[in-house]
């Protein structure tokens, strides 16, 4: 039963015991006419009470029974009082008040508070942020999980609303019991506990969260509104974390490590100026417990995600050397080449494509983000026709995967590497233990066709790791040929042997980043937010 249920109940039995000494008052002074009218109420409230009880809980709560006992000792006064029977009004109200005790008690014990939790997600390809907590939410006895997929719009540059987009039209990844978010009223709901992802209301240039799912909006509308970012971060986030709605206006923001929280409360304080919001409630709100996301990457792997039979057919090789190289490109990787407008980065991918086409010891695996042609066409509509050249060139080519499911994790899972922009994907590698070469946008036409010689790549690798500022597996393309601390992409595919005999060394470097790296962040946090809301209401 939820608590908004439960005070239902207990503000009718409020109105029982004002009603009991209503009944003795016109006992004593003989008015049958209105203790039977008061009598009839009561026993109504209480038979309402117990409807209300049966919907939530069923018909075999000890509760039920101690209302149908109320409900006969009513009707007994009842006909009493009609048949003119002398009663005493002092006997009458403590019978009363002791059936009605044991109602409330009943209530109070037999019947737990049940917790009613929702999660608001927008985009599928970014749900295993929250999916963790969802499943821990489910396997609580004492807790409704309601997972419910809300639509975002794009934003044209003047900032109006463009197309909505509903992404559960075309499925989630994840075993998740979907709630359509026409038939879930939040405002009638007003669910004890929401979870959201996407933390800018109105602040994100590309697209926006339908308004009602805004945080603004939603935090009138539960008891504890709680964010977790979308993705995975360095040590040091964004510029302005801090200040983006979704952290200011939850009651508590999620984060993957010490560090970060350091970051987003330091950022938090500098940016924000908020009466009554001191440093030790800001650090109340701001808590490491990990990223779900860690959790989905440590609990699957490639037997979780079967692939497409074309799929199949791409990645299958006799070569036991064989690997599967995932492409990766990012909205941050295009923000950031400013130059020309973009086509810089556009280069870079055809000159990647190339490299790649006709080598037989590579499947590569094309996952843009979904986002990416949007954020093109919002940038230079001439860039965006460009890059969709680009991508149906390729598809059409047939020589390599293509991926635009929502389904990120599998990618991660059946890839043995990473190419492409820096961003959350590339830390997701570094997690499982999976080296990721960062792409050097320019060095055009100047990547090595041929691995040089092995000692080279292990100096080099060497060097990176050694580096004390850095304990990632994200290293950088070099210019050119293999130098210093970075590697040309031949010779990042002609020697992942060597590359891999560091995987255990930095998968561990990098898990000690992360807060409950263990796999159990979702049911972490989950365990938080209902025992600091119970607390709260001294449940």
């Amino acid at each position: 039963m939820r608590k908004v249920q439960k005070r239902q109940i207990e503000e009718s039995f409020a109105l029982l015991r004002k009603a009991h000494g209503a009944i003795r008052k016109w006992l004593e002074k003989g008015n049958r006419t209105n203790v039977m009218r008061l009598l009839s109420n009561c026993q109504e409230s209480a038979i309402e009470a117990g409807n209300l009880i049966e919907k939530t809980e069923g018909e075999d709560v000890p509760a039920i029974r101690t209302i149908e006992d109320y409900c006969e000792t009513c009707w007994q006064i009842y006909e009493r009082t009609q048949q003119g029977e002398e009663q005493s009004p002092s006997g009458v109200y403590r019978l009363l008040q002791r059936k009605l005790a044991e109602m409330d008690s009943s209530v109070r014990l037999s019947i737990p508070v049940r917790l009613e939790v929702a999660l608001f997600c927008c985009k599928a390809d970014m749900s295993d942020c929250l999916e963790s907590i969802y499943h821990a939410v489910k396997e609580d006895p004492s807790c409704d999980a309601y997972f419910v997929p809300i639509p975002y719009y794009e934003r044209y540059p003047d900032g109006t609303f463009g197309e909505m987009h509903d992404e559960a039209e075309k499925g989630y990844p994840g075993a998740y019991d979907l709630v359509d978010w026409r038939s879930y009223d939040v405002e009638v709901r007003r669910p004890d506990i929401i979870y959201i992802m996407n933390p800018y209301d109105s602040e994100n240039n590309m697209i926006s969260v339908h308004p009602d799912y805004y945080s603004t909006k939603l935090r009138d509308l539960t008891d504890c509104l709680v964010y977790v970012p979308y993705h995975l971060q360095r040590a040091v986030p964004s510029p302005g974390t801090g200040s983006l709605p979704g952290v200011l206006f939850s009651d508590l923001t999620f984060v993957q490590s010490e560090d970060v929280r350091d970051r987003y409360i330091e950022s938090f304080l500098q940016e924000n100026e908020i009466e009554g919001m001191t440093v030790r409630t800001v650090k109340e709100k701001i808590i490491a417990l990990g990223s779900p996301k860690t959790d989905k990457l440590t609990h699957t792997g490639r037997e979780d995600y079967p692939l497409p039979e074309e799929w199949r057919e791409a990645v299958s090789s006799d070569d036991p050397h064989h690997k599967i190289v995932l492409y990766n490109l990012s909205i941050s990787g295009t923000l950031n080449s400013v130059e020309e407008g973009g086509k810089a980065y556009l280069r870079k991918i055809r000159s990647a494509l190339e490299f790649f086409r006709d080598r037989s010891d590579v499947t590569l695996w094309l996952r843009p983000h979904s986002l990416l042609a949007q954020t093109l066409r919002f940038m230079d509509s001439q860039i965006a026709d460009e890059y969709e050249e680009i991508i149906q060139e390729y598809r059409e080519a047939g020589w390599g995967i293509y991926d635009d499911t929502p389904d990120l994790n599998r990618a991660v899972a059946w890839s043995d590497a990473c190419f492409g922009d820096e961003n959350s994907v590339a830390l997701m590698f570094e997690f499982v233990g999976k080296p990721t070469l960062v792409q050097n946008i320019e060095n055009v036409g100047s990547e090595p066709q041929e691995a040089g010689e092995e000692r080279a790549v292990r100096a080099a690798v060497d060097a990176f790791v050694n580096k004390e500022e850095e304990n990632s597996y994200v290293m950088y393309e070099a210019g050119g040929q293999t130098e210093g601390d970075r590697l040309s992409i031949a010779d990042f595919l002609g020697h992942m042997d060597v590359i891999l005999e560091y995987a255990s060394v930095q998968m561990e470097k990098c898990r000690k980043m992360y807060t409950n790296a263990d796999g159990t962040a979702g049911e972490s946090i989950h365990k938080y937010t209902t025992a600091l809301l119970r607390r709260a209401r001294k449940e």
